[in-house]
């Protein structure tokens, strides 16, 4: 089969491993890989899907990968387009949206009462400190987009806080999320790595000496780990919620059970790889040529 790999834009190092990974377990199943990157994609007059310019070719199936941090709908447009065109696209839909967008994420924690740190959503910095107040310090604060760890603050206190408020307030306006620290998890978290609604590998992460946030991307190391069976039910609430193929699902231990801190629609798995030696890769081609197989 033909595979794309949808982008959203130029590649990084660490898209690129991701895809050389692609282009590996794509060789072993006897499928061949194209990368496709967005800002290339547009409709000609009659309907026809171009990328650079030219016709883009037939494809079995679509893999897309959100490396974006804008405005989700500034972005997911390739994927209408290219669903509209007949192609079929793994990881697609609202979904997508909701993954990039952490405001949205916490609404429908809300709404399908997904347990989480306790959190607020505040649009200027007196209501932000309002709402830290009202949890109790140290909190974090995290904004609407952001990847990787990057757009997450801690604050131990008001005066550390409020500093932190005022500049996002500046920066780009946005409402921002004020949420619980969860002092006793120990500034770990797990990744849990779900294809299909089902749990297929999980690590935890250890943040960097120094640092909150345990991301990989950040200094963070991965460790093996065991999911108790309260956990491995609650990230397939959380996936079945976004209703992606596959999703990251990050997780913490506190002493109320475990919480739900943010669902990936373009997790990384380098390191989830190394520690579980699952080969999630190929795990993602199976299901996409299965979703191609299913519809034939």
């Amino acid at each position: 089969m033909l595979i794309g790999i949808l982008i959203f834009k130029k590649p990084t190092p660490a898209v690129l491993e991701i895809y050389d990974r692609f282009l590996e377990a794509s060789a072993e199943l006897g499928h061949n890989i194209v990368l496709l990157i967005e800002p290339l994609i547009s409709r000609s007059s009659d309907g026809t899907i171009l990328h650079d310019g030219e016709k883009l070719p037939a494809m079995d199936v679509i893999i897309s990968r959100a490396n974006f941090i804008e405005e989700p709908s500034l972005r997911t447009y390739a994927i209408d387009l290219l669903m509209g065109a007949g192609f079929t696209v793994v990881n697609k839909g609202p979904g997508v949206g909701i993954c990039k967008n952490k405001i949205a994420q916490h609404v429908l924690f809300d709404q399908q009462k997904i347990a989480c740190p306790t959190w607020g959503i505040a649009r200027d910095p007196k209501q932000a400190l309002e709402v830290a107040c009202s949890i109790g310090f140290p909190v974090v604060l995290k904004v609407a987009f952001g990847t990787h760890g990057k757009g997450v603050f801690y604050a131990n206190d008001h005066e550390t806080f409020s500093p932190i408020a005022e500049y996002l307030a500046i920066r780009d306006g946005n409402p921002v999320i004020v949420e619980e620290f969860i002092e006793e998890a120990d500034r770990k978290d797990l990744r849990i790595f779900l294809i299909d609604g089902l749990v297929v590998a999980a690590m935890e992460r250890q943040a960097a000496v120094g640092d909150i946030r345990a991301n990989t991307s950040t200094g963070g190391t991965g460790h093996v780990t065991k999911l108790s069976k309260a956990e491995i039910h609650l990230a397939e609430d959380a996936a079945a919620a976004v209703n992606l193929d596959f999703v990251g699902v990050d997780m913490i231990r506190s002493k109320k059970g475990p919480l739900v801190l943010e669902i990936n629609s373009n997790p990384g798995f380098k390191e989830i790889e190394r520690v579980t030696e699952v080969d999630i890769a190929k795990l993602i081609l199976e299901h996409a040529v299965s979703k191609v197989t299913k519809q034939s």
